[in-house]
């Protein structure tokens, strides 16, 4: 069974909330080249998405960037006021101009539903599994999570950041590492996050080992 996305979470103390904003958020990364770019694709955001992944192809930082995401849920797209039938990684590709990154090959997977997925459907591509460093890009509240993922796959892989703060449909306000524990909605869908930490790890989706002593300290807090 998958963790509920927004659970509500216990009382936090001011210690555990900076724990969690470690865990969940990380720290972006400095730009420097890297073989591939990774696109933990998204319905949300699409137009600051495509704005952010322009701009680190303007730094000419690589070659390759594999895009992912499979069909957006009927629940969602209802919400976006979008077609079921349209991938998130057609969503996006939509929104790229990339005409304008002639010398950058564009890699797509339109199979996966989850972020497991989206690792384990490009590590087909042969070009995705050769990678000896790369650059993800995902949702800022859920980068810890993306990272977990991609070192499961890629231990001495060299794996750097790039996030984006998420504004949801039934927010009016966008989620960000400053901000998240101090309205309803960011707080149960980072708690959503920690959560889903704690279970994947726990069954082996996620390498888990690095990040084990700071769950600990996050369950003694809470």
């Amino acid at each position: 069974m998958e963790v509920e996305r927004n659970p509500i979470p216990p009382q936090l103390n001011a210690k555990a909330k900076k724990l969690i904003t470690e865990l969940c958020f990380r720290k972006d990364d400095s730009l420097k080249e890297v073989d591939g770019i990774f696109v933990f694709s998204s319905a949300i955001e699409i137009k600051k998405l495509s704005k952010l992944i322009e701009k680190i192809l303007e730094k000419n930082i690589s070659k390759k960037i594999f895009i992912t995401g499979g069909l957006t849920s009927a629940e969602l797209a209802r919400d976006l006021k979008i077609k079921t039938a349209l991938t998130e990684a057609d969503l996006l590709l939509e929104s790229l101009n990339t005409k304008k990154f002639k010398d950058v090959r564009f890699y797509v997977e339109k199979k996966s539903t989850n972020t497991l997925a989206n690792v384990t459907e490009t590590l087909k591509n042969p070009e995705f599994k050769k990678c000896k460093s790369l650059l993800f890009i995902f949702k800022s509240h859920a980068a810890g999570r993306g990272y977990l993922t991609l070192r499961k796959f890629f231990q001495s892989a060299d794996i750097l950041q790039q996030t984006f703060d998420t504004k949801y449909e039934r927010s009016n306000k966008k989620i960000t590492r400053e901000n998240w524990h101090t309205f309803a909605f960011a707080r149960n869908r980072v708690w959503g996050e920690y959560l889903r930490i704690r279970e994947y790890g726990s069954r082996g989706d996620i390498e888990y080992k690095s990040v084990e002593e700071l769950m600990d300290k996050i369950e003694k807090e809470i």
